[in-house]
Parts: structure tokens; C-alpha cells; sequence
């Protein structure tokens, strides 16, 4: 029901526009999304949203791998802003067939330089964890990123930047798409910090990522099926698909039971130059264990370069401590390598080692359309899904937003 809840509440908060006399209200149309707003700034309402149509073929697999084609994701966002201090967002998925809640929150803005927010939405932490889909790089987040975000959850956050800084910080609940029965539902508190030393012609960033979270407490079912009167610990799973989705098996996976809480920390880089860019993620994850069982420890990171052979120079948003996205008629060129280990032998769990390389590119047709084109090569070791293999694929995506 929170999902509903939170639904409603974004909702009538929007309806406020609306609650204008209409005479007051015009209408306008910018990169292709309708806002509609009152005279006086004090209100506006904005609609969008995104399709993100993919292919794929998999070759020299020794896994019979399914290639085809898929319809990624569709998204429908509203968002409002209110009497100049307030912004509501509402971002609904449509994966799969299935409806899921994205970014649903309320936001308040201290001053130009800082907010707070709460709601539903991505937890601080690293990089490629808090940019959009949208704007990402590659078709497909890597495997180190995939394996070890802590993704969206309900919660608040507070977020300061400067001209070199950038913090945010929160506490957070579970995830509203979960539907798993919780007698005591666990609760993580993350934070990033960036500085950024940069000039105009040259960029550079680091940054570091933490995150503390207790295990979620489920209330286990009986035979005749009513809830047990005792709690059992669930466990805390990590995995990552083999750098695509339309392959949706996870060839890496670990699960560790008898789970107390886990920490992750992240490290990030982010350096430009001109058309030329470099960024960086490296994390690490801990869980702790019952005393009579070993924790257990996994680590991974990326490294990818990108070439703006059309489009200028790489840009800098110090509010989102990312990379900007190449403007309207771009061209980049990209390369990834990735290396994620979930094998852990102290703690006698094996989760399979993945190794991946992606070089490919990305044309921005205009501000809604752009085009993807991607070559992978996966190598994977004995304790991976269906043992030690390599195999290669071809990516391409047609993604359209409003």
C-alpha cells in the first residue's frame, strides 16, 4: 500500500496547479515536454516520459543464450513545482509487463545550493547508481554497479553543493515494490561526498560512497499456512546479468544466509579534458554474519574512456556531480572494461568471477532521440552459472524521450 500512498500524496500536491484560475496558466513546450505553469512562477506541471526499445545476439556461447529483441522500459514521469521552494516528482516503469514505482518524492529547496527530499528514490551512492537511465553511458549498468547498488528505497536525504563539493546523505526504509511479508523491516544509511577541483578546460573528480543496512526480519509461513510465531533472517543475495538484459539470467550470484547487516563502500573518479573523458567506480561490500559463521566479502570495478568525435567538449553538473550529457548531434565513442568478484573463500561461498569488455558508441540524434551500438566480449570462471566460458553480443538501442 505505500506505493499507493505515496501516489496519492504527489498527486494532490500537483493538483494545486490546477486549483489556479485557469485564465492564469499558458502553455509551453520545451525539448519536446509540455509544462504548463501560472503567470507568476508560483506554479507549474510538467509530463514527460521515455521508451527504450533494444536488440540483442549472442554468439560463441557455450550457454544457449536467447538473442531478440525487447521493449526495455517505458516510463511516464509528472512533476510540479510549487510556490518556488517545493518539487514533487512522480516516475512510473512499466518493465516487464509490470507497473513499478521509480522516483517518487517531494523536495524542498533550502536555498539554491541545497535541498532535502523524501519519498522513494535512489539512494547517494556512487556514480552510476544515481544517474538516470536516460543519461548512462552504456545500454546496461556494469556488472560492479549491478551487482552492489543499493537502488531505490523510501526514505529522506539532505544534499549540499558548492563550487568543488557535493553532499548528500540519508536514511532509508525498503524498497516499495517489495511485497516480501516483514515483521521488522530494515533500514540503511548512505552517503556520498565529491570534490571537484575543476576549471573550465579541465575537469576532474573524486569522490567517495558508504553504506550501512540491517537485514530485513521475515515472517516465514508454516505448513498450514498461517505466519510462524518466531523470526528467521533473510539473506542478502548479490548478482549481476552478463552485461545485457535481454539475456536476463544472472551468470554471477551469491547469496549468504544468516545475514546480520551488510556495509558497502565505493570509490569513484571522474577526469575530462576537452572531447576526452575517463570515469572510474571501484566497491566493496561486507556482510555480517552469525558468530558461527564467517562473513563474507566481495568486491569489483569499471573503468571506461569516452571520445566526443562530434559535439564539443565534454561539461560538468556540479548538482548531480556527473558528466553532462552530450548535447543535440553528438558522437561519442566509448570502452568499458569490468571486473566483478563474488567469490569469497573464507566464508565457503562461491559466487563466480565475471570479466567483460564493451566498446561501442552513441549518437544523440536531438534532445529526445538517440541512438546506441555496443560490442561485449563476457568471460566468466568455473563458479559462475553454467561454469568457465566466453561469448560475445551485439547491442543496439533506439531510445525516444519527451
Amino acid at each position: 500500500m505505500k506505493k499507493y500512498y505515496l501516489i496519492a500524496f504527489c498527486l494532490f500536491l500537483m493538483g494545486s496547479v490546477f486549483a489556479q484560475n485557469s485564465n492564469d496558466l499558458k502553455l509551453s513546450v520545451n525539448k519536446g515536454s509540455i509544462k504548463v505553469a501560472t503567470e507568476d512562477g508560483h506554479f507549474s506541471f510538467g509530463m514527460g516520459g521515455r521508451v527504450y526499445m533494444d536488440a540483442a545476439a549472442y554468439f560463441d556461447d557455450k550457454t544457449d543464450l536467447g538473442s531478440g529483441s525487447e521493449i526495455r522500459d517505458i516510463r511516464l514521469l509528472m512533476k510540479a513545482d510549487l510556490w518556488k521552494k517545493w518539487n514533487a516528482k512522480i516516475n512510473i516503469g512499466f518493465a516487464n509487463g509490470k507497473v513499478s514505482l521509480k522516483d517518487v518524492w517531494l523536495m524542498y529547496k533550502i536555498n539554491k545550493n541545497s535541498f532535502v527530499r523524501a519519498g522513494h528514490f535512489l539512494e547517494p551512492f556512487g556514480i552510476e547508481q544515481t544517474e538516470s537511465s536516460k543519461t548512462t553511458k552504456f545500454m546496461h549498468a556494469s556488472s560492479t554497479v549491478e551487482a552492489f547498488r543499493p537502488g531505490r528505497n523510501l526514505g529522506f536525504s539532505y544534499a549540499t553543493w558548492s563550487e568543488k563539493t557535493f553532499w548528500e546523505a540519508g536514511l532509508f526504509g525498503s524498497d516499495v515494490n517489495n511485497s516480501n511479508k516483514r515483521t521488522d523491516e530494515g533500514y540503511g544509511i548512505t552517503s556520498r561526498f565529491v570534490f571537484t577541483p575543476y576549471s573550465k578546460d579541465h575537469i576532474f573528480h573524486v569522490g567517495i560512497s558508504g553504506t550501512y543496512r540491517s537485514v530485513d526480519k521475515i515472517e516465514e509461513l508454516n505448513g498450514y499456512g498461517y505466519y510462524a510465531s518466531y523470526q528467521s533472517e533473510s539473506s542478502i543475495k548479490y548478482g549481476s546479468r552478463a552485461a545485457t538484459h535481454i539475456e536476463d539470467r544472472k551468470f554471477i550470484s551469491a547469496g549468504v544466509e544468516e545475514a546480520k547487516s551488510q556495509i558497502k563502500y565505493g570509490f569513484e573518479m571522474i577526469a575530462a579534458k576537452g572531447p576526452l573523458s575517463i570515469q572510474g567506480e571501484y566497491i566493496s561490500a561486507k556482510v555480517n554474519r552469525k558468530s558461527n559463521f564467517e562473513d563474507y566479502s566481495a568486491n569489483g570495478f569499471y573503468t571506461q574512456v569516452g571520445w566526443l568525435v562530434k559535439g564539443g567538449n565534454y561539461k560538468y553538473k556540479m548538482k548531480s556531480a556527473r558528466l553532462a550529457k552530450p548535447g543535440p548531434g553528438s558522437v561519442e565513442l566509448l570502452a568499458r572494461y569490468n571486473q566483478t568478484d563474488l567469490n569469497d573463500s573464507d566464508a565457503l561461498i562461491m559466487g563466480g568471477k565475471q570479466k567483460d569488455i564493451t566498446v561501442g558508441g552513441t549518437w544523440y540524434v536531438n534532445h529526445n532521440v538517440l541512438v546506441k551500438f555496443h560490442f561485449t566480449n563476457v568471460d566468466l570462471d568455473e563458479n559462475s552459472l553454467n561454469g568457465e566460458e566466453n561469448f560475445n553480443m551485439i547491442q543496439t538501442r533506439l531510445q525516444f524521450s519527451f
